[in-house]
Parts: C-alpha cells; sequence; structure tokens
C-alpha cells in the first residue's frame, strides 16, 4: 500500500501538468476554430451558382476601381451593368456606422473574405428588385448592428451611385430565406450573422433599405436617341 500511494505521489506532478497542458493547448486553438466557423460562414450556399469564369478551382476573382468621387453630370434613368462572377462591382458606404466595404458579385468563403457579396439570385446596386449583401461579423460588417432607421447607405458602381435609406432592422433564422427573396421591391438588404463568443449562432441580424435616388452616369438610350 505505502508502494501505491508513493507511486500515486510521484506520478500526480505529471497528470497535473499533462491535464493543464490540455487545457492550455485547447485555449490556444479557440481563436482559430472561431476564425474558421466564421470563414465557413458563406451566408447563401443554398442558392448554388455556377461561376461564369475560368480560374483557380473556377473562381476568378477581379478587383476593380470604384470611383466614389464621381461629379460628372447624372440621369435618373439608365441601366445596370451585371458583372462577372467573382468580380468587385462595387463599394458600400454608410458614414453613420462607418461602413466602407468593396463588394463582390458572388458568393463563398474567397469573396467572403475579401468584402461583402452581393448574391447572384437577388440584382445588381439600382436594379429593380431586391439587392442583397452580406458580410462578416468580424469584418466588413462588425458594425451593422449599430444601424439605426433612417441612416443612408450608398452603392457606388462603375454606372452610377444609388442612395438607400434604413427603413426596417430585421433578424431572422439563418434557413429563413424572407428577407433574401428577389421580389418587385427596389430595396436593398444588408445582413451578417449575430455575433456570439460563445457558440455558432443560426440568427441573422441587419437591415432593409428603401431605394431613394439613382444617378445614372451615362444618358439612357432613349433619350439620346430622339436627339439623333
Amino acid at each position: 500500500m505505502k508502494k501505491k500511494s508513493l507511486l500515486s505521489l510521484l506520478l500526480m506532478p505529471f497528470l497535473i501538468t499533462a491535464l493543464c497542458g490540455g487545457l492550455l493547448f485547447l485555449l490556444s486553438i479557440k481563436p482559430y476554430e472561431r476564425v474558421k466557423t466564421y470563414l465557413r460562414v458563406a451566408f447563401m450556399d443554398n442558392n448554388n451558382v455556377v461561376p461564369q469564369s475560368d480560374g483557380i478551382a473556377g473562381l476568378n476573382i477581379v478587383q476593380t476601381d470604384i470611383d466614389t468621387g464621381y461629379s460628372g453630370k447624372t440621369y435618373d434613368k439608365g441601366e445596370v451593368v451585371y458583372p462577372e462572377y467573382g468580380t468587385q462591382y462595387a463599394v458600400i458606404e454608410c458614414e453613420a456606422v462607418d461602413i466602407f466595404a468593396p463588394v463582390y458579385w458572388g458568393n463563398g468563403s474567397e469573396l467572403l473574405e475579401l468584402g461583402g457579396c452581393n448574391t447572384p439570385s437577388s440584382v445588381v446596386a439600382g436594379g429593380e428588385g431586391n439587392t442583397v449583401i452580406s458580410a462578416h461579423v468580424n469584418t466588413f460588417f462588425a458594425d451593422l448592428n449599430k444601424i439605426k432607421v433612417g441612416d443612408e447607405v450608398k452603392l457606388y458602381t462603375d454606372y452610377g451611385c444609388f442612395t438607400y435609406v434604413v427603413s426596417e432592422l430585421i433578424e431572422f433564422e439563418s434557413t429563413d430565406k424572407k428577407y433574401l427573396k428577389k421580389g418587385d421591391k427596389d430595396i436593398l438588404t444588408l445582413y451578417t450573422c449575430e455575433d456570439n463568443l460563445l457558440a455558432v449562432s443560426d440568427k441573422r441580424i441587419g437591415c432593409r433599405c428603401e431605394l431613394k435616388k439613382r444617378e445614372f452616369y451615362n444618358e439612357p438610350k432613349e433619350e439620346a436617341n430622339d436627339e439623333e
């Protein structure tokens, strides 16, 4: 009995050390696991879209220099331009909550690491219907939860600038697609996942915005034809 007790006393420090080491290891990988959780949230993964361009793993990412300071003549009518999948085609800005980020046409983890994603199952900025943009809560939409009704949101593109005003704050489950449908109202829907440090959240938060102003950079074709 004495030998067993002595052996237990000798082994105890090693067992405690092993236990502490295991706990430290788990704590050390927690931040990475959290990041990995966010990166795998592609928001619109249920909307399967085949990339239109060739490239690495079928995705050709194109970054574009969007002019956010255009001062030329504008028109309230014009044509929107649908970009290639994986192309940055816009910049989103909301000064009220310090959001300023590139917007890509497409969805998935690769694009969400670079900016906001305008899902191709919706419409482009300024288009007729619902423009749906999502981004990660720990990066580009970190302050989306601070947005308020009445705040102004702008989308800058190569074909025009479009001004929206927040009309409704929303929250919904990840499986609920009612706010993500194309619809027939000219609106902008922004959303991200709920910030939850302790576990993966299935809740989405965001806002819906009414389109208040279209400023196209090119003269409408019908007006140009009338002048001829």
